[in-house]
């Protein structure tokens, strides 16, 4: 049985559909993340599993019981807000136990139970500091702190890393991580950041204009999208046009760019179709043109070389007229790839690799 369900829903605001007709189940113990652009409806599913706000149509269920008029006050519940939302006049500790005040828990169990959470949150001893004395870090764990000392059914995280600098974000991901498998609660965490999305998630659900593009694994999100959205949302991608010739049992021929390819037929595409195939950066290689491009590669020249320290970006413009992006990582020559503005060059994929394809 899913920890909550949600059964059809749809909900709207002034007049204009936010939630189509969505079903979604979450999993007890799962971290689920609800990945999309900004107005897709991630955090409007957030708030109705929260019951900030309520269905238009539809159910929820949380642990089996429907809750879809449930007050948020009576849910197992507890959110993470971008704003994080703490109480500037009280101290980290009063601000971690206002929720078992509220509770009339025995003040010996809330010194216990706050002390607890704090060293779970890397925030021992400084129970006595004032929010305005913490560190935009140090004030999203207070947060969280706040949010899983109440020992909620399900964590509830929307955007909480969106104010964090590059460095700090990437060590609390890393953070959330190793919390959620100590508490061994749900994690629903909602972001517009596809490499959170991928770092931090058992399953992820990938959402367009209030409705789920796909659900799957990071793994499977980023290697199998089922649509070009998905193809072109989740990490880089150089996406061509391409038709099918034909096809012969589980494979087929492909054609795009004057290349010839054979692949899986994974979604039984017929011929004649036309398909778009998708290449990763990271997917493709480039070589020096020596007179000519070898059988199978696709000429062009460097537009643009972006140096990052342990790998090298190259924007290429084909012959074709069409720019692609690769990613090419230093090894124990680096002049191998570092290239010239205006260096004619040749591209092809990585041995062995599969080309993903997505339909129009």
């Amino acid at each position: 049985m899913p920890v909550v369900r949600l059964q059809n829903v749809s909900k709207s605001f002034n007049n204009q559909p936010v939630i189509n007709d969505l079903n979604l189940d979450v999993h007890k113990g799962e971290f689920l993340t609800l990945l999309g652009p900004s107005g897709c409806g991630k955090t409007t599913v957030l708030r109705l599993i929260a019951g900030l706000e309520t269905c238009d149509s539809g159910a929820l269920f949380i642990n089996g019981r429907d809750q879809t008029r449930m007050p948020a006050c009576d849910r197992d519940v507890n959110t993470v807000f971008q704003s994080y939302a703490l109480f500037p006049h009280m101290t980290v500790f009063d601000n971690i136990a206002f929720g078992l005040k509220l509770k009339k828990t025995p003040a010996r169990q809330i010194r216990e139970r706050v002390k607890e959470t704090l060293a779970l949150v890397k925030l021992a001893g400084l129970e006595t500091r004032s929010i305005h004395g913490l560190s935009g870090g140090q004030q999203q764990r207070v947060a969280i702190a706040r949010a899983i000392v109440n020992q909620p059914l399900i964590l509830l995280l929307d955007e909480p890393l969106s104010a964090l600098d590059y460095k700090l974000r990437k060590q609390m991901r890393l953070d959330l991580r190793q919390l959620h498998r100590k508490l061994g609660i749900t994690f629903v965490f909602v972001t517009h950041d596809q490499e959170e999305a991928l770092t931090l998630s058992d399953r992820v659900v990938v959402m367009n204009h209030g409705t789920i593009q796909q659900t799957g694994t990071p793994k499977d999100i980023y290697e199998t999208p089922v649509n070009l959205f998905v193809a072109d949302f989740v990490g880089e991608s150089n996406i061509f046009d391409a038709r099918v010739a034909r096809t012969s049992g589980s494979d087929m021929e492909i054609h795009f760019q004057g290349i010839v390819k054979i692949v899986q037929n994974r979604r039984n595409f017929k011929p004649g179709q036309a398909v778009k195939v998708l290449l990763r950066p990271e997917d493709m290689t480039v070589t020096r043109i020596q007179a000519q491009c070898a059988a199978g590669s696709l000429p062009g020249r460097v537009t643009e070389m972006i140096y990052k320290g342990t790998t090298v970006d190259l924007i290429i413009r084909l012959d074709s007229g069409q720019e692609v992006f690769v990613t090419e990582f230093f090894n124990e020559d680096e002049q191998d790839i570092m290239y010239d503005v205006n260096e004619p060059v040749c591209i092809s994929w990585i041995k062995g690799w599969e080309v993903t394809l997505a339909d129009e």
